[in-house]
């Protein structure tokens, strides 16, 4: 299956960016309001961070009321933004891009690029295919297909397109082709574990989630891992389904994965055994927000529905007439949630919402 549209949307070409790598080119400041494409949304302690094309980066430190644009080094499109505490988060998106935060959102650095990665991933398989590992081997014609594919020559064009952390500082992050890159510096180092995976038709990898130490992604064509401690690899995981699982979600005895056309699945017991929860959306599932002792899932379409993590009964709760939802997010104020969609971010008050 190809990467959905609202993973590789791009603008309008013009003579700049013809001549320019959005690597070089820090993102143009709008003008207000910011009635810009936004693709993801976050949460950082009381501020909320939403990112979009062409590097757009928003801040919002009144729940969503109103946003100011942070500059960002890059002019890449963006599609993923998380935060681990109320100051360290991460960004990523196409041109193999990693931002990361200190401060909350407030300013933006490059830790990884399409040209660190085409370097790193050249330099970890090509040593080890020339110690004779084959594995490697392959893995090394895989990259340079990859960088041949490239309308820069010396960039990786595959995006990633989740990033995760827990507060450690490990995390994983996941793109399309099967792109899994490791860290255990909060993203101050990378490793790539695409090797250490049980993907080896390279399916695109959409989500991750993580709880108590471990994390979990999912991806295409019923692609769901997990990840197994002793053998420090990721381990597929049977569910029903064979479609596309946007997201994986993971709680204290519950695992959630959701994807296509309503498609929401639950385990109790770790993934040994799965339930098809009857959602009654046909439009693909973009996320799910924590709101006290329910979760609340959010279609692309706008609907939402509250899933309540114990009986695992599902109710439609409203539908948000705010357009196609990309993402969406929990904010300080309880009952209300703010999702991203092309015409920006819009609080939605879940009571209120029809």
């Amino acid at each position: 299956m190809l990467i959905p549209l609202w993973l590789v949307m791009t603008g309008p070409v013009t003579a700049a960016n013809l001549v320019s790598d959005p690597l070089d080119v820090p993102a143009q400041a709008l003008g207000q309001p910011l009635a810009a494409p936004l693709i993801s949304v976050a949460r950082a302690g009381s501020v909320l961070v939403g990112v979009g094309l062409h590097g757009l980066i928003q801040r919002s430190s009144d729940n969503g009321s109103s946003w100011q644009q942070v500059p960002s080094p890059v002019s890449s499109d963006f599609v993923q933004v998380r935060f681990s505490d109320a100051r360290n988060g991460w960004i990523v998106g196409h041109d193999s891009v990693v931002l990361h935060s200190r401060d909350g959102g407030a300013t933006w650095a490059v830790q990884m690029d399409g040209r660190s990665l085409l370097s790193l991933l050249g330099s970890v398989y090509g040593q080890r295919a020339e110690q004779g590992d084959p594995e490697a081997g392959d893995l090394v014609q895989e990259v340079k297909r990859a960088a041949a594919s490239s309308a820069t020559p010396d960039v990786l064009p595959a995006p990633l397109l989740d990033v995760l952390f827990d507060a450690s500082g490990r995390g994983f992050a996941v793109g399309a082709f099967g792109m899994l890159l490791h860290s255990e510096d909060a993203g101050s180092t990378w490793q790539p574990w695409l090797e250490r995976a049980d993907n080896p038709r390279r399916m695109h990898l959409y989500g991750l989630a993580e709880h108590n130490g471990t994390f979990y992604i999912s991806g295409e064509q019923g692609v769901l891992l997990r990840l197994e401690p002793g053998q420090q690899r990721f381990e597929k995981i049977d569910t029903p389904y064979s479609g596309t699982y946007f997201g994986v979600a993971a709680f204290e005895h519950l695992l959630l994965a959701y994807g296509l056309r309503g498609n929401l699945f639950a385990s109790v017991d770790a993934g040994q055994h799965w339930q098809r929860l009857e959602t009654g959306v046909d439009a693909s599932l973009v996320g799910i927000v924590e709101q006290g002792p329910t979760l609340v899932v959010v279609s692309q379409g706008g609907q939402l529905l509250s899933v309540d993590r114990h009986s695992l009964n599902v109710t439609a709760l409203a539908q948000a007439r705010v357009g196609e939802v990309y993402a969406a997010s929990a904010t300080e104020q309880a009952g209300r949630l703010v999702v991203a969609r092309f015409v920006g971010a819009k609080v939605i008050d879940i009571a209120r919402a029809n």
